[in-house]
């Protein structure tokens, strides 16, 4: 190699170091800086922040490669990453400083906390199932519970041999252990049968879940297998596991030994049973008094359209408790979530609703319970745009603003098409009492029944020109259906007279025939005489 080449060398040599030597987090940066924790949405001006370290944010360190640095080159190392899921519910953890403190001191309440990284959940194992002699087609237990004298025990008995668990041969045993086969009380009670007698009352979803939590076992009969992790994170399970044994179990809500199935009628989860299997405990006072819970919502739920259309008209498209609520997951709807659970079924209304000011304003805007209640809704009304009393707009919107203007004009528009339909419902019906086709009508009815609908979904946007699209065709179809009765009247009056008219003239000439028949008579009468 000549000198000239390894100077090139020692030259690169020399430059390379000095690199290194003076820019060496260039080479780690990525790899060691550390990631944003936050969202950048509204905080992409990083250096003010973490400049005077406003907020608890790190200061940016002194020198290379930080020194003159601007916002726009933060993110060329720093990557932004999702923060982890909570990985619990919020149903009485609202207050998350209660458990989560702040990494020092004093710091701010959007300070970064002290938690380590969330640990990979692992799948919890299933309850044990009792363990007891296992003998196939005995069961002295029911033989003798049947014939006792304590009518309590043996119509536990006569309960079982109703129940679902019956017909799956699910017996005494898997719930109570002990010797199914044994001839004597003592014998099938012995310690290592396994006997538990009553379950405790914390024990019994455990109980329940060691079969119902099963794949194997509750797939041939098309079950679901997560009702017991479901209310492990329900109030009622979050507070069981507290030690508050006045909440509800498996037991409370489907029985104990006269467990049907869920379409059965006669069963505590049928869906018109539901509101009174939950009353059960939501109606007693005492009780409801320790968790300031009202009592009143069977009462209200009952006058609601909700509860008039399940219990007096026995439509399961109604919804009952679990229906917004949950079953196993128990818990009440928060109300960020008001308008997610009523839109489970009112995906139309929801759908406009989301577009409206109403959810697009803040937190505390009004929901779908502001204006319809929860557990007594009533059947909606035009008239909830009018006056100031509760769950009007003018309970929050003062007169001769915009949003009572919006109000009227919507009012006004839902009102006249409404007016407007009823009316040519009202007609239609007259033009078929009189015998005249109207099945033509009946069809343009039923169109502008839908616009006026889909107007009264639409209203949810509180856009007067979207209504008011609506509205138009309503008035456009009603018209052109009135007139079509009209003429239909008019038509069947002018036949009436007209009818009146020929059977009058054909009288006139029976008559005058007549009358010519005996001059003709008399005339006869008179040559022959």
């Amino acid at each position: 190699m000549n000198q000239s080449a390894l100077r090139y060398l020692a030259a690169a040599f020399v430059i390379l170091t000095v690199a290194l030597y003076t820019f060496p987090a260039f080479t780690t940066a990525q790899g060691n800086a550390p990631p944003i924790p936050h969202q950048l949405k509204g905080r992409d001006d990083c250096l003010r922040c973490h400049q005077t370290g406003k907020l608890g944010a790190p200061i940016i360190p002194e020198g290379p490669p930080h020194a003159n640095a601007t916002s726009d080159v933060c993110q060329d190392c720093h990557q932004h990453v999702t923060p982890p899921t909570i990985p619990h519910t919020l149903e009485g953890r609202e207050n998350c400083q209660s458990c989560h403190k702040p990494a020092e001191a004093g710091a701010s309440s959007d300070s970064t906390m002290e938690a380590g990284p969330t640990p990979t959940p692992t799948p919890e194992p299933l309850p044990t199932p009792i363990t007891y002699p296992k003998v196939e087609g005995v069961n002295t237990c029911l033989d003798c519970h049947l014939t006792l004298d304590d009518d309590n025990l043996s119509e536990m008995a006569k309960d079982w041999q109703r129940s679902i668990h019956a017909e799956r041969d699910v017996a005494c045993v898997d719930c109570h252990g002990g010797n199914s086969a044994a001839t004597t009380k003592e014998e099938a009670k012995a310690p290592d049968t396994g006997y538990i007698g009553l379950p405790a009352k914390a024990d019994i979803p455990a109980l329940c879940a060691s079969c119902h939590a099963d794949v194997v076992q509750m797939r041939q009969y098309n079950l679901p297998t997560d009702q017991y992790a479901k209310y492990k994170e329900s109030i009622h399970g979050l507070r069981l596991a507290e030690g508050d044994s006045n909440v509800a179990t498996c037991f409370d809500c489907h029985g104990g030994h006269l467990v049907l199935k869920t379409n059965d009628p006669a069963s505590t989860v049928y869906p018109v049973n539901i509101p009174g299997t939950c009353a059960n405990c939501h109606t007693d006072k005492k009780l409801m008094a320790q968790y300031n819970i009202p009592t009143n919502e069977l009462t209200l739920y009952r006058e609601s359209v909700h509860g008039r259309a399940l219990l007096e008209k026995q439509d399961f498209r109604a919804p009952n408790c679990a229906t917004c609520h949950g079953t196993h997951g128990a818990a009440p709807p928060g109300f960020e979530e008001v308008a997610n659970v009523c839109g489970s079924c009112h995906s139309a209304t929801q759908e406009h609703y989301l577009k409206s000011p109403h959810a697009r304003d803040n937190e505390a805007a009004p929901k779908c319970v502001t204006c319809h209640e929860n557990h007594n809704v009533t059947e909606p009304s035009e008239a909830l745009y009018l006056g100031a009393e509760a769950r009007h707009c003018g309970e929050c919107h003062d007169p001769d603003t915009e949003p009572s203007q919006v109000a009227q004009e919507l009012y006004n528009s839902l009102t006249t098409a409404s007016q407007s339909y009823q009316d040519a419902e009202t007609i239609t019906a007259s033009v078929k009492e009189v015998g005249m086709l109207v099945a033509p009508m009946e069809a343009r009815l039923r169109e502008a029944n839908t616009d006026l609908v889909t107007a009264r979904a639409v209203q949810h946007t509180l856009n007067f020109d979207s209504v008011s699209l609506r509205t138009t065709k309503v008035l456009s179809t009603t018209s052109e259906v009135k007139a079509a009765a009209e003429a239909a009247i008019a038509a069947n009056i002018f036949r009436r007279r007209a009818m009146v008219i020929a059977v009058a003239a054909i009288i006139l000439t029976i008559v005058a025939l007549y009358m010519l028949k005996r001059e003709l008579d008399r005339q006869l009468e008179e040559k022959e005489g």
